[in-house]
């Protein structure tokens, strides 16, 4: 039996839920939610509370399964969507798409992101980073560094700094100040 039922339990961390249907106002029993993968590699999306999915029960039996929600005028596919694009909108709108013609994966953030991980490499022609960085640590570069405003190293300003000792001639400067 195929039947369409209203979210009314969740049960998060036993990967089920209870559903209302409509037409007889009765709950069901725990049910699994239906996953895309389960084994070493896991996809794990929950429904929320009221939303409207498919539910399949074999015959004569009260043990069943929900399927997934689907899109209508009431819930509409998201913006962006579309053939070869794979898209995921949060309720904070958050988003994360990917557009397999164009091999770009897109990621809008409405709070933070955090990387934890033993090592990231980066790979690309070039890298454009918008806004202020904090580092905590060592910085490497091979390769040249430009900068358009002040370099400053312990307070001390490679543009405007000061040397001490300084005599004409060939002689060498007292360090910067």
């Amino acid at each position: 039996m195929i039947r369409y039922g209203t979210v009314t339990s969740i049960f998060p961390k036993k990967g089920t839920i209870k559903v209302t249907f409509e037409d007889i106002n009765i709950p069901s029993v725990e049910i699994p939610v239906l996953q895309g993968r389960t084994e070493k590699t896991k996809h794990y999306s929950f429904p929320k509370i009221g939303e409207v999915g498919i539910c399949i029960f074999p015959e004569n039996t009260f043990n069943g399964f929900y399927l997934g929600s689907g899109y209508d005028e009431a819930t509409p596919i998201p913006v962006g969507a579309g053939e070869g694009i794979e898209i995921t909108v949060f309720s904070d709108g958050t988003t994360i798409s990917y557009d397999e013609k164009k091999s770009k994966l897109y990621i809008n953030c409405k709070n933070q992101i955090e990387i934890i991980a033993k090592n990231i490499k980066i790979e690309c022609p070039k890298t454009k980073i918008i806004g202020d960085i904090d580092i905590t640590g060592s910085v490497n570069i091979e390769g040249n560094l430009d900068a358009s405003e002040d370099v400053t190293a312990n307070g001390i300003s490679l543009k405007t700094h000061l040397h001490s000792g300084v005599k004409a001639g060939g002689d060498n400067t007292g360090g910067p100040q």
